[in-house]
């Protein structure tokens, strides 16, 4: 009788840990077929649920991130892809959606989110992705794309061509080749980039993005709306497009149509927080500010630990007048993430209009040490060290 009293409770915890993986793959399941039917929303659900079912697991977490990277909720997703990561240090594809986050969100020194201190970081993270998977296309464009932001155009290059190496007709690898030239002012041979990715791959919603995004700069606005409007009408759910049409509209000066697009934004995700501070931004310019000041408030209570959203009101309230708000919301700012550096110019400059020099001149050096280039020249006029 004495061997039951063991086997039965073993019994009962091997059962009880398999109805918990079915249970947890089963919501797994639910949220793919979601996804599927293009109820992103309802699939997170299920994958959060998973989650909370079996922490330990990382394919929910990995499910979940991708996601939202898809949504262009990109915060949300490196957090969730660092879970995945955490829990498997050989989740290949994990680390390749991780990085692709910091990337699009133009993340590369770890400065917006805080999970990592400098570019060199972020190399390694790449690095340890192509170690994982050495023919990844993603992993080797992510590179390339590190190095096109260092300015480190022939290292770019290269790591590109090996992106074609591995598929010479891979639409990514051609746009982010395309996205070098760009950076290095070859516009004619960036743009011929782009236009083969599309001719590769009519539906390719970042080659439109690319051209819209490369004729705005250009003061091209109906050019870059008609690529940008052609790419949604491949999807009508593009929050980055719509995101860059709008810019593309305020830049032309049609300030109805950008505050339509970014309407249309909010009614795709209603917790997109760039479109509120879009939209508090084109008010504050119309002097608008305390419509703008709602929107950006609205944007920090969606988002209690956006920078972005504490810096908009700040400057807001610096057009304003009002120095004591601005100044609250700045260092609100640098409390979530005491390493953005904008923020402390930011802090500098509305020093100097209240003639506080020796605030000025400390707001600026901690700039300067954070590698902020605008601080460093104020620094060198001065004839100061940091």
């Amino acid at each position: 009788m004495s061997k039951f009293r063991f086997i039965f409770p073993l019994l009962f915890l091997v059962l009880f840990s398999q109805l918990n993986a079915q249970q947890n793959q089963s919501l797994v399941d639910k949220g793919l077929n979601a996804e599927k039917l293009g109820l992103p929303s309802r699939a997170e659900d299920y994958y959060r649920q998973a989650i909370s079912e079996d922490p330990q697991n990382p394919l929910p977490y990995f499910l979940l991130g991708k996601s939202q990277q898809k949504r262009s909720h990109l915060d949300e997703a490196a957090d969730m892809l660092r879970q995945a990561v955490s829990l498997n240090e050989d989740y290949a594809e994990a680390y390749e959606c991780l990085v692709e986050c910091y990337i699009d969100n133009d993340d590369f020194e770890g400065i917006k989110s805080g999970h990592f201190n400098g570019v060199d970081e972020l190399i390694k993270m790449t690095s340890h992705a192509i170690e994982l998977n050495p023919k990844s296309t993603s992993a080797l464009c992510s590179m390339a794309l590190i190095y096109n932001y260092k300015k480190s155009f022939t290292n770019a290059l290269s790591w590109a061509k090996k992106a074609l190496d591995t598929d010479s007709k891979n639409p990514r690898a051609i746009n982010t080749l395309g996205v070098i030239y760009y950076n290095r002012g070859n516009d004619n041979e960036a743009m011929s980039q782009f236009k083969k990715t599309l001719d590769l791959d009519p539906d390719n919603i970042d080659a439109y993005l690319n051209l819209g995004v490369m004729y705005t700069r250009k003061n091209n606005h109906e050019t870059a709306i008609s690529y940008l409007r052609k790419g949604l009408q491949r999807d009508n759910k593009s929050i980055k497009l719509y995101y860059y049409l709008g810019i593309a509209f305020m830049q032309r000066g049609d300030d109805k149509r950008a505050i339509a697009c970014y309407e249309t934004i909010i009614g795709l995700d209603s917790l997109y927080i760039p479109a509120y501070n879009r939209l508090g931004a084109i008010y504050a310019t119309k002097g608008n500010y305390d419509e703008a000041i709602a929107y950006h408030q609205k944007a920090t209570r969606l988002k209690p630990n956006d920078v972005e959203s504490f810096k908009c009101l700040g400057k807001v309230y610096t057009d304003k007048g009002d120095y004591v708000k601005a100044l609250r919301n700045y260092q609100k700012a640098v409390a979530i993430n005491e390493r953005d550096h904008e923020t402390y110019c930011l802090i500098a400059k509305l020093y100097a209009k209240q003639g506080n020099s020796a605030r000025e001149t400390s707001s600026y050096k901690k700039a300067a040490k954070l590698g902020n280039k605008e601080a460093q020249a104020w620094m060198v006029s001065k004839g100061m060290a940091w």
